[in-house]
């Protein structure tokens, strides 16, 4: 099935605009379908070029805009959306169609996400001021229902400090879901064209060694506290998408040159779901392959 979407994509224009319209459109009642909308813009952008990812966004945003105004009533909101999950797809599918550097490309996304974060500290004077207002709106009917056992005192305390870090939390949602859709873009070409391709490279995933230099850059200014600290805690939270891709790749090659590799690999997903901070050591791994190669130390042997 999958296949068969990817081919569909594939086979023209008006094909592909169809898939991303309606998958766009589809995601405001199911979120993951905003992914295949983003991977069925990748997709074409990989193989095509940079032009092609551009025409299907031209013509995919009228359908999207048109049917944001009938359902939610608000064409821009729809088409600001659209834009903020496809531009990073497309720019991150281009450098890794021009350098097949699937490292770059990942920090592609990842440097997007950093930039809109400083970018929003430079346009709101206090963010953490910007995102209380907005989240005390949107849970303002949770409050209201204090009297009837909702501590509102607590809420509001753990509204506002959320709200600190909510840029960096977004930004790093949003690397993520980049990241995601352009996997899922390459495994689509993969399967179309390299049949067996994207394992390998998918694998071998690798981050440069400047990248956790710019971690330990941004855990110091952590340190330092204050204004910078609250900054650089935000800056540090899309940066560490890319190091959490990169340990799933770690952690799939481990598992996957081993007999009983498929159980260990289902018992770290399982794991996921109640040990929340399995997801720090994962990026962890991200983090120090560069320096000490994990996955050779552990046995893994590229086919």
């Amino acid at each position: 099935m999958v296949g068969a979407l990817a081919q569909f994509i594939m086979r023209g224009k008006s094909q592909a605009i169809l898939v991303i319209s309606s998958m766009m459109i589809i995601s405001w009642l199911l979120s993951l379908a905003s992914l295949l909308a983003s991977a069925a813009v990748g997709l074409p952008t990989l193989r095509r070029g940079g032009r092609e990812g551009l025409l299907l966004m031209l013509g995919a945003l009228p359908l999207v805009a048109l049917a944001g105004q009938l359902v939610i009533g608000d064409a821009l909101q729809a088409v600001g959306f659209c834009l903020i999950m496809w531009i990073p797809v497309v720019l991150a599918s281009i450098v890794l169609r021009e350098t097949t550097q699937l490292s770059l490309a990942v920090m592609t996304a990842v440097g997007l996400g950093v930039i809109s974060v400083i970018g929003f500290n430079g346009l709101v004077e206090d963010p953490a001021s910007f995102w209380d207002a907005q989240l005390l709106e949107a849970m303002k009917p949770m409050l209201d229902q204090a009297a009837q056992g909702v501590d509102s005192d607590r809420l509001g305390l753990t509204v506002r400090m959320f709200s600190r870090f909510a840029t960096g939390a977004i930004a790093a949602g949003s690397v993520l879901s980049v990241l995601i859709s352009l996997l899922l873009a390459r495994w689509w070409q993969a399967t179309l064209y390299n049949p067996g391709g994207f394992r390998p490279e998918f694998l071998a995933l690798m981050l440069p060694k400047w990248a956790t230099f710019s971690l330990v850059f941004l855990l110091c200014g952590v340190l330092i506290g204050g204004e910078i600290g609250v900054l650089a805690a935000n800056l540090m939270l899309p940066v560490f998408m890319g190091f959490i891709v990169t340990g799933f790749a770690i952690v799939h090659a481990v598992c996957g040159s081993s007999p009983s590799g498929r159980f260990w690999l289902i018992g770290v997903y399982i794991a996921l779901m109640f040990i929340a901070p399995m997801l720090l050591l994962i990026a962890l791994l991200g983090v120090f392959d560069p320096w000490i190669n994990i996955r050779k130390r552990l046995g893994y042997k590229p086919a």
